[in-house]
């Protein structure tokens, strides 16, 4: 049985790992919080598989306060850049795989078609650079290893916009959503099914990146109003465009990602962001109810 080391456990990409751990019990996954591996320190990853030794890392270990990164660069860089490398540096020491995610950030967004994994990064903001970096640099890494490039993650942990607009709708009649910029969102339950069902297949870490998202393109305006239309909730909505809400970072227009490649290669059926969206909404109400 393989064992995987998941960092960042505690955070919203982590949970969801943890909420579908039990689908897969051929795979045994360690879950670790910042206290137990702070991948910014090397030797905290040398001390845990000293005591629990694993054969891959899922590294959802990451800076990703968008906002925050134009004016704490270097603790972004730390994280995103710094830490991948020593994560790299000991999966190559120890031959262990690496599972990595980065985001549509990357890209620039200037692109009217989907982007796709060859298309050449142009980030806009710091975030995305520090992301774009990091990609680089594992791209060097001479052990076994694949980065998934993912854009608007939603899930029923952590901070998130499906979460942010059940909050605001509470305490709000009217909420503002830009919607002139254009996306796949990706649920968390989804992408770590995804990764979970496909890790132990040879042919997994053929391609070094994969964009993985849910089907269909939207706006954050129109992902606000399914999200209170499944609700039943009367909150208005009212569109404004990016420069009516303008913020510390900038966001790339149109970061559609073409997922043909993981789809064709891992023989994927990726639902619809809106089937997706109903179930990520049931498990927020069952939580809630519990």
């Amino acid at each position: 049985m393989p064992n995987y080391l998941i960092t960042g456990g505690e955070g919203q990409l982590g949970k969801c790992f943890a909420a579908v751990a039990e689908e897969f019990p051929k795979n045994k996954l360690i879950f670790t919080n910042q206290n137990e591996v702070d991948i910014t320190h090397l030797e905290t990853l040398k001390k845990c598989f000293d005591s629990r030794p694993f054969d891959g890392i899922i590294n959802c270990a990451g800076y990703t306060q968008v906002d925050f990164a134009e004016e704490e660069y270097e603790k972004a860089n730390k994280i995103n850049v710094e830490g991948l490398r020593n994560i790299s540096v000991f999966a190559e020491e120890k031959e262990l795989c690496i599972v990595n995610f980065s985001s549509d950030y990357v890209f620039d967004g200037t692109s009217m078609s989907p982007y796709k994994e060859n298309d050449k990064p142009n980030p806009i903001n710091k975030y995305g650079y520090s992301k774009y970096n990091g990609e680089l640099l594992l791209k060097k890494s001479s052990c076994q290893h694949t980065t998934f490039r993912i854009s608007w993650l939603f899930s029923p942990f952590g901070e998130n916009f499906v979460k942010t607009i059940l909050k605001l709708s509470k305490l709000k009649k009217t909420i503002q959503v830009v919607n002139d910029q254009h996306g796949r969102p990706t649920y968390g339950i989804d992408l770590a099914r995804t990764v979970l069902s496909n890790i132990s297949k040879p042919d997994f870490y053929n391609f070094n990146f994969y964009n993985y998202a849910m089907q269909g393109t939207t706006t954050w305006f129109d992902f606000a109003s399914k999200i209170l239309a499944i609700k039943k909730n009367t909150c208005q909505i009212k569109s404004c465009s990016t420069a009516e809400y303008p913020t510390l970072a900038k966001r790339p227009k149109h970061s559609v990602l073409d997922t043909k490649r993981i789809e064709n290669h891992l023989s994927l059926n990726i639902p619809s962001w809106e089937d997706s969206l109903k179930r990520c909404l049931k498990r927020i109400d069952n939580n809630e109810k519990i």
